[in-house]
């Protein structure tokens, strides 16, 4: 249905009970899908092998400086969201990488923040979109 768009996850049960599925609007539908663009993996869809984002691919060497990371997550966003994010344009992705101790069960840690901005256009009415995320390195989590 044009101009329908699903809720993240899809749940399937919906349909075979024959009810209507959870609904969203554009703006939501787009953030949506740049976040699961930002959390596959390149090859985890059979499918389509290529996509995903490619900054899983660095695993995030401990030893890379802040502004070294910072440069491939930004590429690497951006470069997923080109290709598979024709919903939007005037593309802007900047990141900003922290470190930040956590309190967990095994005691505390010390991780990297990876905060994500992107900016853009919908090009369907020319609105501005905005979408922010952070996640956590070694291994990957989010709050």
């Amino acid at each position: 249905m044009n101009g329908q768009y699903y809720k993240l996850p899809l749940k399937l049960s919906t349909i075979l009970e024959k009810k209507d599925m959870a609904v969203c609007n554009l703006e939501e539908s787009v953030s949506q899908h740049i976040h699961l663009l930002i959390t596959t993996v390149l090859g985890e869809n059979k499918d389509d092998p290529d996509y995903g984002c490619q900054l899983w691919e660095s695993d995030f060497d401990i030893k890379a400086s802040n502004n070294e990371v910072k440069e491939q997550v930004e590429i690497a966003v951006r470069t997923s969201i080109v290709r598979y994010e024709k919903r939007l344009s005037q593309i802007r992705v900047t990141a900003v990488v922290s470190q930040e101790e956590l309190n967990m069960a095994a005691g505390r840690k010390v991780k990297k923040k990876i905060k994500v901005s992107v900016n853009g256009t919908l090009a369907k009415n020319n609105n501005p979109f905005h979408y922010s995320s952070y996640f956590y390195v070694s291994p990957l989590s989010f709050d």
